[in-house]
């Protein structure tokens, strides 16, 4: 699941603040997550935020004036729009084998939620990587793991798998960017360019995807022992999303709306 939140500026200069009950009047004090864009501002706030939860979420507008913004003095008038974002990863579920076809120089997108801090787990990326076996249809996918980034990339990414002989990555519970909650897999068909291919069993081909590369996952999970883990509370792991949007035009310096989840 995950929201955004926007505030459309009409006139004025509104910023955006957002808090979570049991604090109703967000202020630059109490909020939890801001906005201070010039003009129309926008917070997303995923599930795999430390600081998410379901529950009630509360939105401040705080009208900015000053000598030092172009629109001086006046009142803010816009609009906030609040949407909860449909999934676009598809869910890898927990120790099971989930299959599919990999094109050249594509990224495909999944995600998976550890349900708490005392599980360690271990990513295993499968498909045929050698050319004896597999002479035109072997290749080396690349796999990319976040829990910050909802498309990691080669460039932008905390986790990277990029090598012939090892083909998972391990997330242990102790590890310091290791915590309960959403993940996001990215899997790259990384392959060389054919005119730079000159010995087609070695170099990895990208001819070798033309018709897609096979490649298997799984998400494989080992619980730590209570007696030397004590787990935090839980995530929130559901995968639902709905819509909804809410259009205001005011001039005033502060309004407040709930949104219920």
């Amino acid at each position: 699941m995950g929201q955004t939140r926007q505030v459309y500026a009409l006139g004025g200069e509104p910023n955006l603040y957002v808090s979570k009950a049991p604090e109703q009047y967000p202020t630059v004090q109490s909020l939890v997550w801001s906005s201070y864009n010039w003009g129309t501002e926008n917070i997303t706030i995923l599930a795999s935020d430390p600081n998410f939860s379901t529950g009630m979420f509360y939105i401040g507008v705080h009208a900015y004036c000053g000598q030092d913004v172009t629109t001086l003095f006046t009142p803010a008038s816009y609009q906030v729009a609040v949407e909860f974002i449909t999934p676009v990863h598809e869910y890898l579920p927990l120790d099971q084998i989930f299959s599919s076809q990999l094109q050249a120089n594509k990224y495909l997108y999944y995600k998976f939620c550890i349900p708490d801090d005392c599980t360690n787990v271990n990513v295993k990326l499968q498909s045929c990587i050698n050319a004896t076996t597999c002479p035109t249809t072997y290749a080396w996918p690349e796999m990319l793991i976040s829990n910050s980034v909802t498309k990691p990339t080669l460039q932008d990414r905390t986790w990277k798998l990029a090598e012939i002989t090892r083909r998972n990555i391990v997330l242990n519970h102790q590890s310091p960017n290791v915590r309960a909650g959403h993940y996001y897999v990215g899997i790259f068909g990384w392959c060389t360019p054919n005119q730079f291919c000159n010995d087609k069993s070695t170099c990895g081909p990208c001819d070798n995807y033309n018709n897609g590369i096979q490649f298997t996952l799984q998400v494989l999970t080992t619980k730590v022992p209570q007696d030397k883990c004590q787990p935090s509370k839980p995530p929130n792991c559901t995968n639902d999303a709905s819509a909804m949007k809410i259009s205001l035009v005011l001039c005033l310096v502060m309004y407040l709306v709930n949104i219920l989840i």
